[in-house]
């Protein structure tokens, strides 16, 4: 089935696959099977983007940075023009999981 392959499926790319293979469903039609099947969509729980690499980034600069003296940095020029997102991104992805998982 599509849904073991990616949770993050959405109803619309499952009708199109399925449509492709010559089945022709409405998405209503999906949406009852998946439901059928115990699939029930929820709102994904949010995740740190923050791979190894970036973290042993993040540990390198604190400690070569930490004891600098505040004379050092007056001399930094610190913007906020930069949208940095701490988590996925602004918009909330669904996924679909069965009951009790």
């Amino acid at each position: 089935m599509i849904m073991k392959k990616n949770l993050q499926t959405p109803v619309r790319q499952i009708r199109n696959t399925l449509q492709e293979a010559g089945v022709d469903l409405s998405m209503t039609t999906v949406h009852r099977r998946l439901h059928k099947q115990e699939y029930k969509g929820y709102i994904g729980r949010c995740k740190p983007l923050v791979c190894h690499k970036n973290r042993t980034a993040r540990l390198q600069f604190v400690k070569k940075y930490f004891k600098k003296q505040p004379e050092f940095w007056k001399k930094v020029l610190w913007t906020d023009e930069t949208k940095i997102n701490l988590y996925q991104g602004d918009d909330k992805s669904k996924v679909w999981r069965r009951k009790g998982t």
